[in-house]
């Protein structure tokens, strides 16, 4: 007992104000404590349960643990398992109360939804949908149809390129530059004049609209996400298709939650045959609906 009161004494001062201090002779505050070192690899303060499991440390370098155990925090606050809070303020738009950077680390911040928006005001064809190897590149490019951009989006043009092995030329695609999950959401409208060169006797046309992707650098495409829709046939009081059969507003949709996991990935749309009646001539096109001002849209927004 008495070797812990000598130890105590050479270590601490009592100020005549009541402060103490520990390791220092000239306490600041009530209770002053000056560690022995300023680095990550020593301790200013430990607490450990009867287990000798430590449950709070405070390194020198101002990093503090909880339920760590023999770990060394690498954080201002390093928590190992839940948190819970309680009467915090309330923040209001466009303040995140809580966001967590790469790191682990917890932060606020304030938000911005990043989005992408292009209407187009011009059709774009004409093209075949007769075969199933053939693939027609729904254009994007810079320039009035962009109508916003602070995803920060950028445009390319690959004069020649392979998409699921089958050679394509002029496509032109949309660089991604930053890894992300992103949200495609399009929408046109396809049209085909006169009667199909072959009828397989549904009075529809299937349609994919497929959304392909490729590295950067490279113009080999692959196909991430397939949607089909059908373009119906109008037809006589008869039955029999009409002759002007596909020439109206047929809704063609795309909705695909993408993750990007590389810089400056590649981002390419196509039109494609998939079935029913057919096309082998270039007559088929994407049109403007009655009473609509363009001729399809992509919204982009990044998650």
């Amino acid at each position: 007992m008495k070797r812990i009161i000598l130890i105590f004494s050479a270590i601490s001062s009592i100020h005549a104000l009541g402060q103490v201090g520990i390791n220092t002779t000239t306490p600041s505050s009530m209770l002053d404590v000056v560690s022995t070192g300023n680095t990550a690899a020593t301790k200013a303060f430990d607490v450990k349960n009867s287990s000798n499991v430590e449950l709070l440390k405070t390194m020198d370098n101002q990093y503090t643990g909880i339920n760590l155990g023999a770990a060394t925090p690498t954080a201002m606050l390093d928590v190992k398992t839940d948190i819970k809070h309680e009467n915090l303020p309330v923040l209001s738009l466009p303040y995140s109360v809580l966001a967590v950077a790469t790191s682990g680390a917890g932060i606020s911040r304030a938000t911005t939804t990043k989005y992408f928006y292009f209407k187009r005001s011009t059709s774009f064809g004409n093209f075949t949908l007769s075969n199933t190897n053939t693939y027609t590149n729904i254009p994007f490019a810079d320039g009035s149809d962009v109508k916003g951009n602070t995803v920060g989006f950028d445009f390319g043009t690959d004069a020649s390129a392979t998409v699921n092995s089958q050679s394509v030329s002029n496509i032109k695609y949309i660089i991604v530059p930053e890894p992300g999950v992103y949200l495609f959401e399009m929408y046109q409208t396809a049209f085909c004049t006169g009667l199909p060169t072959t009828s397989s006797n549904t009075g529809q046309v299937a349609i994919n609209t497929i959304f392909a992707t490729a590295n950067s650098g490279s113009s080999i495409y692959s196909t991430n996400t397939i949607f089909r829709d059908y373009a119906v046939a109008r037809r006589l009081a008869s039955g029999a298709i009409h002759v002007n059969s596909y020439a109206y507003a047929n809704p063609q949709k795309l909705v695909v939650a993408y993750q990007s996991t590389t810089v400056n990935e590649k981002v390419a749309l196509f039109v494609n045959y998939a079935g029913g009646d057919s096309y082998n001539t270039s007559t088929c096109s994407m049109n403007q609906p009655n009473s609509s001002d363009n001729y399809g849209y992509l919204i982009v927004t990044k998650l």
